[in-house]
């Protein structure tokens, strides 16, 4: 992914934060993890197998249904043996931040979520490749601690043919 797509993906947050003049109201600390199903190059090396995803976040409310979500992950995969007997292990720290938007103008209910990562890949057995990752998704915040989410992410996690997508599905508890 080159700058100027980048500048692209990053902009409608940059916006949104920058020009709205708004304030935080609070703030809430969580945990989140579930699964994530590889697809793609990530699929193709992993054979498909099921990856989980850890992490913590930072629930910054800013009124009328905006939050903004700086985020910490772990990512890992299972294990796949290839017709040569090596074995690839994938995992991944994420650091990132995701805009959040509640249709109900309130934090409950259906959400939007979109979000910029920076991935540290380790690819055993091949070259692994750091690099920006996007997120987009949905989900539903069931009351004051539950929410439940899936999300698409993308990013590059070899540099020959090394895209990561994956589709994730995530439990969220907020403190």
């Amino acid at each position: 992914m080159n700058w100027t797509s980048r500048w692209i993906a990053a902009a409608p947050l940059a916006l949104m934060l920058a020009g709205s003049g708004l304030q935080a109201q609070e703030a809430e600390f969580g945990a989140h993890g579930g699964f994530q199903i590889p697809m793609g190059d990530l699929g193709t090396t992993l054979d498909h197998s099921l990856g989980y995803v850890v992490g913590a976040h930072l629930g910054v409310y800013y009124g009328d249904g905006h939050e903004l979500r700086p985020r910490v992950d772990y990512q890992t995969y299972n294990g796949h043996y290839d017709s040569t007997g090596h074995r690839t292990d994938v995992s991944a720290w994420s650091f990132g931040a995701d805009y959040v938007y509640y249709t109900e103008q309130r934090k409950k209910g259906l959400y939007l979520t979109m979000g910029l990562a920076y991935n540290f890949w380790n690819v055993t057995g091949g070259s692994s490749q750091n690099g920006l990752g996007l997120a987009a998704g949905a989900g539903y915040r069931l009351d004051q601690r539950w929410s439940f989410e899936g999300r698409f992410t993308t990013g590059q996690f070899r540099s020959d043919n090394g895209q990561a997508n994956a589709l994730q599905a995530v439990a969220l508890f907020h403190f």
